[in-house]
């Protein structure tokens, strides 16, 4: 059970004297119901193994997407109040377009860029850089 995994691991890491716990979810579409309503879940199970948690929601999105990504990121928003995205993929031939109406009509920023299949390739994100590589500046 996730919920159980996400209750445990933070319990265990304010035994232990951790600062940070991450929970990195499986891929999941917002069209199925019972992987959202299991996010859900961790969502509420955090909130209740440390009062104030989870402190970041980061929803992972697919430059790839194009417009449905707005879909998907209004739907997590709302299921499990997502504070920010990190946009993947932006090293393909995708453009990326959807980050100005997800920044836009959900208000949320993007933070870090995946530029690459590598650790080293996730970085923070540079709003400037990006409208430059969008308008081939």
């Amino acid at each position: 059970d996730p919920g159980a995994v996400v209750y445990d691991g933070i319990q265990s890491a304010i035994s232990r004297g951790y600062d940070l716990v991450l929970v990195d979810t499986a891929g999941r579409l917002h069209t199925r119901y019972n992987l959202m309503e299991e996010l859900k879940k961790v969502y509420r199970v955090a909130g209740k193994a440390l009062v104030g948690a989870p402190h970041a929601v980061w929803l992972v999105l697919d430059a790839t997407t194009g417009q449905n990504a707005l879909v998907q990121a209004r739907a997590f928003k709302e299921a499990v109040n997502v504070s920010g995205v990190i946009l993947v993929k932006l090293d393909s031939s995708a453009r990326g377009g959807m980050a100005f109406a997800i920044q836009r009509e959900l208000g949320l920023p993007i933070i870090y860029a995946g530029l690459g299949e590598k650790a080293e390739d996730l970085t923070p994100f540079d709003p400037d850089a990006f409208v430059k590589g969008i308008l081939g500046a």
